[in-house]
């Protein structure tokens, strides 16, 4: 009821904060459009957004990343930040002095800066490396790397990079016709050979550096005449005027852009632009352009993006009280649904502990006195309890009838057994010794069925009251296939054991029990002359196998072998009542083990496994 009185408030109520919703996102429409008037005539009259406007766009533009953590020189960008590097290739080639191929020279070139040094990172990737002769006057006429500035001044300097071996690098000042004039001083550099070629990474101080720059590689392949073959880059470096533009990340127009709270686009007339990364906006949004006009001339656009979380804002401020309330019912109603759960659930666990303790781990169900409580779970419990006490009592009826038959119908058969043997010393004709004979088969079947019966009803009884004790699991399956070799004369064993010590806890006679079953129904399935007996140690646990070759488990009965009274023969006389298999599941579930049965993979015969866990403090699991 609280809930459907909730929903329905929020049914009616619904359309009018759509409204209010609407006039909100209208408020922030209207306070955009002023905003983004507001910088275009900001930026109208700043002098770094002229001088953004009258750039050139045909200049070539070299430009950083922002470095924050420390960088060492060692030809690796690993400790660089994340970014784009740029690749150069065939459309960058600035000479030309032989046939190019890819294999020849390509390179991707790093620019990064932070408040003191400038630093270039070159990927080069080169099927021959040249380096440079040591004490050669010549800079250039072996692999380098070259690259020309002005500096704060305006005063225009080229420099070269050459290496005599791969480590340390030296710089040189070179004059315009190529000659070395002097080592460049507190700079670092590094040569570093790779599989595809050469890194190199250099720092350069800021102090030396103005905006103008330009940076290409030279490629030489040939030892001997030591001629360049290319040259690759941006812009070429020999004269001031080839030089291109060095722009440090961030600008300070882009600085100035990143401070407007809305994501914002700021383009010239040519087509280039600056905008922060909240202007590209996935959901949804409000926009706002605007001119930036200044002396009568279009100088370019500005562009705000806002999405639609302000509004939203505001909306949820009208309904924070509200929100709070029905979060409050919400909490009530919730801790009261909870403490009825937990009421019904701890109810319900001790109908299962009840329902758990009444059958033991033979499946027999056990007498128990409960006490419920007075509600409707209380008396179901009761009744469970009195129902089950009933199935037990009627459960011992049955299982006292078949030990009084057992004994009841012994004293009988003994009689008719006795009388037969009489019948049989007297000198009867031929039909009447026949029917005396028959009888007489009939009732030693009778009489083993009735062992039978006895064998699997005292060995449940009497399993807690043997002793428990540690035994080699080895000496009792050898023994016990060394007797089998003289009782089934037709039939050879072949034993395979992987140790000679197999340590186990439990009642050796059982095992031996549980092994003469396996073994009785091998022997009689078998189609061959040989029964195998494989005996090994296998993730803390032994494993006893018997197999022998004949025909399959048929897939309607194979699941049920261990079960009391299920048997595969075809007995038509009826003395096999399927209680071998149930006997050596009932000790191998004593020993805290497991019997399995299946067919071969080989689809040959049959294969019985039993596992038992090496020595432990006790064997009995219940």
């Amino acid at each position: 009821m609280p809930f459907m009185g909730m929903f329905s408030f929020l049914f009616f109520v619904w359309p009018f904060t759509q409204h209010w919703q609407n006039e909100l996102g209208q408020s922030q429409q209207t306070a955009l459009d002023i905003a983004v008037h507001n910088v275009a005539a900001m930026l109208s009259e700043d002098s770094r957004f002229l001088d953004f406007i009258e750039d050139d766009t045909s200049i070539v533009r070299y430009r950083s990343v922002p470095i924050i953590e420390a960088v060492t020189i060692d030809g690796r960008t690993t400790d660089w930040p994340e970014h784009a590097s740029r690749s150069l290739g065939i459309d960058d080639l600035l000479e030309i002095h032989f046939p190019y191929n890819t294999q020849s020279l390509t390179f991707d070139l790093s620019i990064g800066s932070d408040q003191e040094n400038l630093y270039l990172h070159y990927r080069v990737r080169d099927d021959s490396v040249v380096f440079r002769k040591l004490n050669n006057l010549s800079v250039h006429r072996n692999d380098h790397i070259q690259f020309s500035l002005r500096d704060r001044s305006g005063l225009f300097h080229r420099f070269t990079l050459a290496a005599t071996q791969p480590g340390e690098a030296s710089i040189l000042e070179v004059a315009a016709n190529g000659r070395a004039l002097r080592p460049l001083e507190n700079v670092s550099a590094r040569w570093l050979a790779t599989e595809a070629g050469y890194n190199v990474e250099l720092q350069l101080p800021r102090a030396m550096l103005g905006g103008s720059f330009s940076t290409l590689v030279a490629d030489v392949d040939d030892e001997k005449s030591r001629d360049i073959k290319f040259m690759m880059g941006l812009s070429h470096t020999r004269q001031a005027e080839d030089l291109g533009r060095l722009v440090f990340s961030p600008t300070e127009l882009e600085s100035v852009i990143a401070q407007i709270p809305y994501g914002a686009r700021v383009s010239n007339v040519s087509g280039r632009f600056i905008e922060t990364s909240g202007y590209h906006i996935t959901g949804p949004h409000i926009e706002a352009a605007s001119s930036i006009d200044a002396g009568g001339r279009h100088l370019g656009t500005v562009s705000l993006r806002q999405t639609l979380d302000p509004s939203n804002y505001l909306f949820w401020t009208i309904w924070t009280q509200l929100l709070i309330a029905l979060a409050a019912t919400i909490l009530v109603v919730g801790l009261i649904s909870f403490f009825a759960l937990w009421l019904v659930g701890s109810k319900l666990s001790g109908v299962r502990h009840l329902l758990s303790s009444l059958v033991d781990s033979q499946g027999r169900v056990t007498e128990q006195s409960v006490e419920g409580g007075s509600d409707a779970i209380g008396k179901l419990i009761r009744e469970l309890a009195s129902t089950m006490n009933k199935v037990a009592q009627y459960n011992d009826y049955l299982e006292r009838m078949a030990s009084r038959l057992n004994h009841e119908l012994r004293t009988p058969v003994s009689v008719v057994k006795s009388s037969l043997e009489n019948l049989q010393a007297e000198n009867l004709d031929e039909q009447n010794a026949v029917y005396v004979d028959r009888a007489t088969q009939g009732v030693l079947r009778l009489t083993n069925i009735l062992n039978k019966m006895a064998e699997a009803r005292r060995l449940e009884e009497s399993l807690d009251e043997d002793e428990v004790m540690s035994f080699n699991l080895v000496e009792v399956v050898s023994g016990c296939v060394a007797g089998y070799e003289t009782a089934f004369g037709s039939k050879s064993f072949e034993l395979s054991i992987e140790t000679e010590q197999i340590p186990v806890t439990g009642i050796p006679e059982l095992i031996a029990q549980m092994l003469d079953k396996l073994i009785d129904n091998a022997v009689e399935f078998s189609t061959s002359a040989t029964i195998r007996v494989r005996l090994h140690v296998e993730n803390e646990q032994a494993l006893l196998r018997v197999i022998n070759d004949g025909p399959g488990l048929r897939n309607d009965i194979s699941a049920n072998l261990f079960e009391s009274m299920v048997s595969m023969r075809d007995d038509q006389t009826g003395s096999h009542l399927g209680l071998g298999l149930y006997i050596a599941r009932v000790i191998a579930e004593f020993h805290g083990g497991s019997l399995s049965i299946a067919n071969r993979e080989d689809a040959s015969g049959v294969i019985v496994t039993f596992k038992v866990p090496l020595l432990r403090i006790t064997a009995k699991l219940r």
